[in-house]
C-alpha cells in the first residue's frame, strides 16, 4: 500500500493565507462555468482567477476614484456527484477549493513542502482511472487522503477531527490501523457537511 505523507501536502487553505499574507488587498474570484438548465446540474466546472492589486487612484481630498488589480493566474477544476466521500454532498464546493488550489499553483504557491510539484495531481490521474474501469476503486487510506487533501480545513483541524475519531493523534497516515480510518473518513465527511451548512460570509 503506498505511503501517503499528508504533512507534506500544503493544503488550499493553507495556500489562500499564504496568498492574502503577502498580497492583503488581493482578490480571489471564483465562476461557476457551466450550468445545467436542462435538469438537475450533477457536474461542475469552476474557473477560479487570481488578482493582485496594482494601483489605485484618488482625488486630492483622498475620496478614492478607482482601484486597478492584475490578473496572476487562473484555474478550472472538474467535480461530479458521487456515491460516496466529499462529493456526495459537496461537489461544486470542492470544485471551487480544487480550481482556487490549482489557480494558486499556477502564480507559483508550493503544493507539497519538498517543493516537488507534479502535474496533474493525483486526485486528477485516479479520476481518470475510476472513469476507465469502472471496477477500480478507492482504498480507504487513498479515500482518506483524498478527503485531507480537497476538504480545506487546515492542518490543526484535521488533527482535531483525527483526534475525535479515534482518540490519538497521529504524524503519519501510516500510523493509522485499517479499523480507524472510516471513523476518521466519517468525521471528515460530518464536518465538510456541517460546515457547508452554515451561512458562507460576504466576500
Amino acid at each position: 500500500m503506498p505511503r501517503f505523507d499528508v504533512n507534506n501536502y500544503v493544503d488550499v487553505a493553507e495556500r489562500i493565507e499564504q496568498f492574502y499574507a503577502e498580497y492583503p488587498e488581493g482578490r480571489i474570484v471564483t465562476d461557476l462555468v457551466n450550468v445545467g438548465w436542462d435538469g438537475p446540474q450533477s457536474q461542475f466546472i469552476v474557473h477560479a482567477s487570481v488578482f493582485v492589486k496594482q494601483d489605485e487612484f484618488e482625488f486630492s481630498d483622498g475620496a478614492l476614484v478607482h482601484v486597478a488589480y492584475t490578473l496572476k493566474a487562473t484555474g478550472l477544476a472538474e467535480e461530479s456527484f458521487g456515491p460516496s466521500g466529499p462529493n456526495q454532498t459537496s461537489a461544486l464546493e470542492n470544485a471551487e477549493t480544487s480550481a482556487i488550489g490549482r489557480a494558486l499553483a499556477n502564480m507559483g504557491y508550493q503544493t507539497t513542502r519538498d517543493g516537488k510539484r507534479q502535474r496533474p495531481s493525483r486526485e486528477e490521474m485516479e479520476k481518470v482511472e475510476r472513469g476507465t474501469n469502472v471496477t477500480t476503486e478507492l482504498t480507504p487510506l487513498e479515500e482518506l487522503f483524498h478527503l485531507l487533501t480537497t476538504c480545506g480545513f487546515t492542518k490543526a483541524v484535521q488533527s482535531d477531527i483525527i483526534l475525535a475519531g479515534i482518540g490519538r493523534r497521529v504524524r503519519d497516515l501510516s500510523e493509522l490501523k485499517d479499523d480507524e480510518i472510516p471513523a476518521i473518513i466519517r468525521g471528515i465527511e460530518g464536518a465538510m457537511v456541517d460546515r457547508d451548512q452554515l451561512a458562507e460570509e460576504p466576500f
